[in-house]
């Protein structure tokens, strides 16, 4: 490719890169890159609103650690923002809402994905408020999907399989997986075969789920292969079509909670490898007998794993009564999540001193999480008399034992909370070893004291 060849054409290329949505499915990035290089027309684009819309993203605190965007942006959808992008306008993102009002997917695209990723980063949110953001993340989703934007398609129909600002629609959801399988998306194909594996809006076959995530192998892709991994685990911890093996289910949850940067499965392998270690499945015993420990668990996570994929009211109905039964059983772990069932009404009516109970009971067996929530259920008065002594202790035992979550708010109680001395140097300690475990909240503390290295 000449440069004066391209110079004298002067193609709009960056039109078509901006327009035309599976244009980098045709070119990979390094060529987009050249030909932007080479287009007179790029380099200004390049040299200043780039720069100008990365501050603003950093402003907003859309970049991780390295400067890169932590939502799924292409680098043609951040060109096509930075041409909306004006100084005057960073304070805020009425520009946004405007050009999406106006019909441009990728601003659509770039607000649902910025819901999603500053949603995730709170809390425990109340149920009206979350069913609030995400009507309003399906809705730029949908506007943009419309528009035959690829990602936006991908991720409203992660929106119909999780019943996010939608009635749930495994069907909906595994028809636009497809689609996008069918034109060589690999996260769409992994995702087909997440439905062919959990039998989600299609008929359950592990076979047919290995081969979606073979393709996905196929483009280079890394997580393809791990989700076989993880399958296999699966496969080996129940016995179904292999011979069953606590080993083998181990070995292969160790590789992708090592491996993997799946926010779904990594987790979830990581904490089964937790388990297995801490009852003994795998590492004592090259077998182990199927009995009530690991029903209990099996139960255990599944009604964890329904209320945190927000399920139907119906569904986490019936995972807080499975959670109630196993609180009742005495598992400490079911005890701290009955506990934030009736504190957040997941399933079960709103109830501050059920919710303490239960809270305090699963303390009360040395939970670190359950510690955590008693702590902050005496500092705010949630089902018990304030007590901000006792919320103090109770967080200090829950940090000692590791607990981010502790740890984050034993660090904000000696930052600069009122019933007991400023100690700068005890905060920084505390919110340290939370953000040395990642916990972003952590981390904006430390950086508003200036210690953040």
């Amino acid at each position: 490719m000449a440069r004066l060849a391209i110079d004298d054409h002067n193609p709009d290329i960056v039109t078509i890169i901006c327009c035309n949505d599976g244009f980098q499915l045709a070119l990979d990035h390094n060529t987009i890159k050249i030909l932007l290089r080479v287009c007179k027309r790029a380099r200004p684009l390049l040299s200043s609103k780039m720069p100008r819309f990365h501050r603003w993203c950093q402003s907003m605190e859309l970049l991780n650690l390295e400067g890169h965007l932590r939502i799924g942006l292409t680098p043609s959808d951040q060109i096509a923002l930075s041409l909306h992008f004006e100084d005057q306008a960073a304070a805020d993102r009425s520009w946004l809402v405007a050009q999406a009002e106006q019909g441009n997917a990728v601003v659509s695209y770039f607000l649902a994905r910025t819901l999603q990723v500053e949603f995730a980063g709170r809390q425990f949110v109340r149920a009206s408020e979350r069913e609030a953001t995400h009507s309003q993340i399906f809705h730029h989703l949908k506007r943009a999907a419309k528009a035959s934007h690829s990602m936006a398609q991908f991720h409203l129909a992660e929106c119909y399989r999780n019943r996010l600002g939608v009635d749930q629609d495994h069907n909906k959801a595994a028809e636009l997986y497809r689609s996008l399988a069918d034109c060589g998306i690999p996260q769409a194909q992994i995702a087909l075969g997440r439905c062919y594996e959990n039998g989600e809006g299609v008929d359950q076959d592990f076979d047919v789920a290995i081969e979606w995530y073979s393709k996905a192998i196929d483009q280079g892709g890394q997580d393809g292969r791990l989700h076989i991994v993880f399958l296999r685990g699966w496969l080996s911890f129940i016995g179904h079509s292999v011979e069953q093996s606590d080993v083998n289910a181990l070995n292969h949850w160790q590789e992708v909670s090592t491996q993997s940067t799946d926010p779904i499965i990594k987790p979830i392998a990581t904490h089964m490898v937790g388990w297995m270690h801490y009852l003994g499945r795998g590492t004592f015993f090259q077998f182990c007998q199927m009995g009530s420990d690991q029903d209990w668990l099996c139960s255990h996570l599944m009604a964890v794993c329904l209320l945190l994929r927000d399920g139907t009211k119906e569904e986490q109905k019936k995972s807080a009564g499975t959670l109630e039964q196993l609180a009742n059983d005495g598992h400490s772990d079911s005890q701290f999540w009955i506990g934030m069932c009736y504190h957040f009404g997941w399933g079960a009516s709103e109830d501050y001193e059920k919710s303490f109970e239960w809270f305090s009971k699963s303390a009360d067996k040395g939970n670190s999480y359950g510690q955590w929530s008693v702590g902050v259920c005496h500092y705010w008065g949630y089902g018990v008399t304030q007590n901000h002594a006792k919320a103090f202790e109770w967080l200090h035992k829950s940090a000692e034992q590791g607990n981010r979550q502790g740890q984050y708010r034993l660090g904000e109680c000696y930052r600069d909370y009122e019933y007991m001395p400023e100690d700068i140097d005890a905060a920084v300690l505390w919110l340290r070893k939370a953000a040395d475990q990642d916990f972003q909240p952590a981390i904006d503390s430390l950086k508003e004291l200036g210690k953040w290295h």
